[in-house]
């Protein structure tokens, strides 16, 4: 594990300029305020904002030791600034040693709605929805992706010459696309003609249909996944609506498919293709639902007939869709208590929604370190976001 050391600076409009042309992977030479704890650049910024219109933002820069050594060393700081800000070899220094991303901390100023409001808050709106994007991937994947800090840069395409390609060939690799498309899509419905099951669905499509990347991929998906309201409408999903449901007259398959009981599902999808790629997950990921919590399942359905109030019917459908999967007691008892405090407790909503996730991706320490860090990340430009955003 790399060791590191982190720091803490102050920056202006122009500043976040700058960092927003690089990826926030690069600070300019400002002379800029900086500091060893958080607390001290927090002082300093109250201070400042009395003698300044401008709104000051902190961040941390989290730098690689051993390269902020190198650099140091290999470059004497002859020129120190008299403000006692950033030298110019102080600043390559950090930016030489950087680890990740420059990160958002906190807002300052004696009016955070001034002229330069409009400017900031679309830099930052921009930077957050890379941390939340990185949190959603972390969450969602089981390889515990964390996606890099360039993954939101738009890659540089190189122009293909329009005078390379007649209209007449543009117009050939579009159907020789649509016919590949068209003949895999009909090999398929071929085969599927004779499935007569969900089950006999799901061991064509892992057996038959797909290679080893999709099958990774889909092994790759942690639980979290499996409480998206979104789900796989518009796309996997969207592939098994036409294979296996229109225009199948199989009417075999279909009564099966209306029927299908064997697992609790609740995302079923516009046809019941839902149900289809539920079980395939399932079964890929090894966590079909097990006799014990089967039976759990029923009871609760048989309670739920005899009537109860919403918030008691809603709650047991929760549990019924954990113990679908597998969910212990105690994590079932956690998920629900979450689920209260995040309905009756809004300023902290984000909170519990995503310690939620968490509890559904089944951390280990380290992850769960990672997971903490990864949300405060997000938390801390939303939160400047926010203040930026609050009238007066």
């Amino acid at each position: 594990m790399k060791k590191t050391v982190t720091f803490y600076v102050l920056l202006e409009l122009r500043d976040l300029e700058f960092l927003a042309q690089n990826n926030f992977r690069e600070l300019p030479f400002n002379e800029i305020p900086y500091a060893f704890k958080q607390k001290e650049i927090e002082i300093f910024a109250e201070r400042l904002k009395q003698f300044k219109d401008n709104i000051l933002i902190t961040a941390n820069v989290e730098c690689d030791i051993d390269k902020f050594k190198e650099y140091r060393e290999s470059h004497p700081d002859e020129n120190p600034t008299e403000s006692g800000g950033l030298s110019e070899t102080q600043t390559n220094t950090f930016n030489y040693s950087l680890i990740d991303k420059i990160k958002i901390e906190n807002v300052f100023g004696k009016n955070l709605q001034n002229y330069e409001n409009e400017k900031i808050l679309s830099i930052l709106e921009f930077e957050k929805r890379f941390f939340e994007f990185r949190l959603k991937v972390f969450l969602i994947t089981n390889s515990r992706e964390i996606i890099s800090h360039d993954d939101f840069v738009s890659p540089i395409v190189e122009k293909q010459d329009p005078e390379n390609f007649t209209d007449e060939q543009i117009k050939q690799q579009i159907e020789e696309v649509i016919e590949e498309h068209e003949r895999v899509l009909k090999k398929a419905k071929e085969r599927t003609a004779t499935i007569n099951s969900v089950e006999e669905a799901v061991e064509f499509l892992i057996n038959e249909d797909l290679d080893q990347t999709k099958l990774d991929e889909i092994k790759n998906k942690s639980l979290v996944t499996r409480f998206d309201d979104c789900g796989e409408h518009f796309g996997y999903n969207m592939y098994l609506r036409n294979v296996f449901i229109y225009p199948n007259k199989n009417q075999i398959f279909l009564e099966n498919l209306r029927n299908y009981n064997s697992h609790y599902v609740t995302e079923m999808g516009e046809f019941g293709e839902g149900i289809i790629e539920d079980l395939l997950w399932r079964k890929v990921n090894n966590c079909e639902t097990t006799k014990d919590n089967s039976n759990k399942i029923e009871k609760i359905q048989k309670q739920i007939k005899e009537g109860l109030e919403f918030d008691s019917y809603w709650n047991l459908t929760i549990k019924m869709k954990l113990l679908s999967y597998n969910l212990n007691d105690n994590e079932i008892e956690s998920y629900l208590k979450l689920e209260n405090m995040e309905e009756n407790d809004k300023d902290n909503f984000d909170e519990y929604y995503y310690q939620k996730k968490a509890l559904l991706a089944r951390l280990n320490e380290k992850d769960r370190q990672t997971f903490e860090r990864l949300k405060q990340d997000y938390f801390n430009i939303q939160e400047v976001i926010n203040k930026l955003k609050q009238k007066p």
